[in-house]
Order: structure tokens, then sequence, then C-alpha cells
């Protein structure tokens, strides 16, 4: 019988929205020339694109289940989200980048009180948060060259911005694994977004 990926402690977990299968040709567009077009960057695989909401780092099996049960709880208080890609970016900048970004846009607030609302969980279990105000973002690519200047090389690419909206239905717990190959998501938990929207 397989083992309990919960059961092993500890584990690296964080919540997140994976946006592979909701921007899946939209992903594949954006980083096909990226990958091309500019070197000394380690791109993200599109299957592993993720908005993250709360990153844990490492917990034990107990815990992981008190994260589940408060994901829950929040997932019912929220009906689908409507997103869009709206822009690529960097940290600490796009001159001299460390990491290579999409913006999320989500227009009506409701993916920051979402956040907001995992954040106050968190909090309750007794974990600590982010003091940053959240900028919803993916990243998408490494810099291995940090003193590389990206924004001349991104202004040969062209993209339409913003993507079209698509709709998010659920988030995840997310178990990272550290593999000589790069880094691997595990899906432990989907949480729908379950509420109804009133008429």
């Amino acid at each position: 019988m397989a083992e309990d990926p919960l059961k092993k402690a500890p584990a690296r977990v964080f919540l997140a929205i994976p946006l592979h299968g909701i921007y899946r040709q939209e992903m594949e567009n954006i980083l096909r020339p990226l990958r091309r077009e500019i070197p000394g960057v380690r791109w993200v695989e599109p299957r592993q694109v993720h908005l993250t909401l709360h990153f844990f780092g490492p917990v034990s099996a107990a815990e992981i289940e008190l994260i589940h049960l408060s994901s829950r709880k929040v997932a019912s208080l929220f009906s689908p989200l409507k997103l869009r890609l709206d822009r690529i970016g960097g940290f600490p900048s796009l001159e001299r980048p460390d990491l290579v970004w999409l913006g999320v846009e989500e227009p009506t607030g409701r993916l920051l009180s979402l956040q907001k609302a995992l954040q106050g969980e968190v909090r309750t279990l007794g974990f600590k948060t982010e003091a940053r105000p959240f900028q919803p973002h993916v990243t998408i690519g490494r810099v291995k060259r940090k003193s590389q200047d990206l924004k001349p090389l991104l202004a040969k690419v062209p993209f339409a911005w913003p993507t079209p909206e698509k709709i998010a239905d659920h988030f995840v717990l997310f178990q990272s694994h550290n593999l000589p190959e790069g880094v691997r998501y595990e899906i432990l938990r989907t949480y729908p977004l379950s509420k109804k929207e009133s008429a």
C-alpha cells in the first residue's frame, strides 16, 4: 500500500492557485520565446506555474492537518475568481533581476480578500505571515547572471497584455520537493472556491 504523503514530516508546504490548467496555452506562448531569446535564466516549466497565497516552509504532519482544516473553511467562503495576467516584471527590478514574474490582476478585490482571510487563519494557527503587502504574481524565471539587464531583451519579445480573463475555481496545498533535476511541486489537498454567487 502506498504511503500517505501527509504522514511524512517535516514537509515544505505552501498554499497557491495553480495556473497551468487555466492558462495552459498562454503560458506556453509566453515562455517559449523567453526561453529561446533570453539566456542566463532558469525558466519555470509551464505546468509548475502558480500564484502563491502563503508559504509555510517546513511543517509537521499535525500542522498540515490544521492547515488543511483552516484552508477548507476559508475556501467555502469564496466564489471562483476571474484572473488575468497583466504584465511582466522582475524582483528587485528588470534591470538587475533575481526573479522574473508575471503580474496577476483580479479587479474585484476578491483575490486580495482571499489572501487576507488565509493570512488570518495562518496567524491563528501560530505561523508567521508576510509583512510586505500582497503583490499577486507568478514566478516564471530565476536569473543565473545577476547583473543581466533584461529590459531591452524583453522589449524584443512581443506580448499582448493583459491576457483574457479566466476562472480560477480552487486553490491547493502544495508540497515542495528539492530534487537534483530541480524543484517539483506535489498537490496534497485541493480546496474548491465553493460559495454560490448571489443572483
